[in-house]
């Protein structure tokens, strides 16, 4: 009885959280992905660096780290992609929008550098309580609105955004590994694993940089990597 008391009352605090609009976030559409390359050039490890001290300053470097933005599928209107998984696995599928929009909120954001910048979800993954606390921790950044300000000065054009740190690449990072994507392009969908940094081969391109789990250093670290010209692999 109290486990299923338990399991209604985060249901209804995750359909709560997950509903509240975080300020300054744009609505998905396919159309945010426009113009985005299949490998993640835009963003080097020394401007991750840059970009990761304003995350610092906002409080988001526990819960977030820095993407090169970058999409290895095509999109129709509406459709997102969606993921899933755990400390060990990670997959994403195509779904229809409206189908999931409400089992999930945005794991990765597109800032814009525009007059006036913008968050802009990429895609969508699923509710957990650690999501919902990094939701927390988002929307409390977001509330001064000099945050998207600064990191979009200092992104600089450059095709930048922020992700949250999944319970795989947190798993990864106790073990001094790095996660990697593969994707399928007949199924269009990707499934992501941990590897070792032995594994990683030299045209693997670098995608995410965190501060490990919790910490505060002046160094990023590569979190995820994505084959290099040639993203679609089983």
């Amino acid at each position: 009885m109290k486990s299923a008391f338990l399991v209604l009352v985060f249901s209804v605090t995750a359909a709560i959280a997950a509903g509240v609009t975080i300020p300054g976030e744009g609505a998905y559409s396919v159309a945010n992905l426009q113009g985005l390359s299949d490998e993640p050039t835009s963003v080097t490890q020394p401007l991750a660096n840059q970009l990761l001290d304003v995350l610092e300053k906002y409080g988001l470097t526990k819960n977030f780290g820095v993407v090169g933005v970058h999409s290895h599928v095509s999109l129709a209107p509406g459709q997102v992609m969606f993921q899933h998984g755990n400390s060990t696995f990670t997959h994403q599928e195509i779904e229809v929008y409206d189908d999931v929009r409400s089992d999930g909120v945005p794991y990765t954001y597109r800032i814009m550098t525009d007059a006036i910048p913008q968050l802009l979800p990429l895609d969508l993954g699923e509710i957990t309580p650690n999501v919902l606390a990094a939701r927390n921790d988002l929307a409390a950044a977001m509330a001064n609105k000099a945050f998207l300000q600064e990191f979009a000065e200092t992104a600089s054009g450059h095709l930048a955004g922020i992700a949250y740190i999944r319970p795989l690449e947190r798993m990864a990072l106790e073990h001094s590994e790095v996660v990697k994507n593969h994707y399928n392009v007949e199924k269009t969908a990707g499934n992501a694993t941990a590897i070792s940094l032995a594994a990683v081969e030299s045209d693997d391109a670098p995608s995410f940089f965190t501060r490990g789990v919790g910490n505060s250093t002046a160094v990023s670290q590569i979190t995820m990597f994505v084959p290099h010209g040639n993203p679609w692999q089983d």
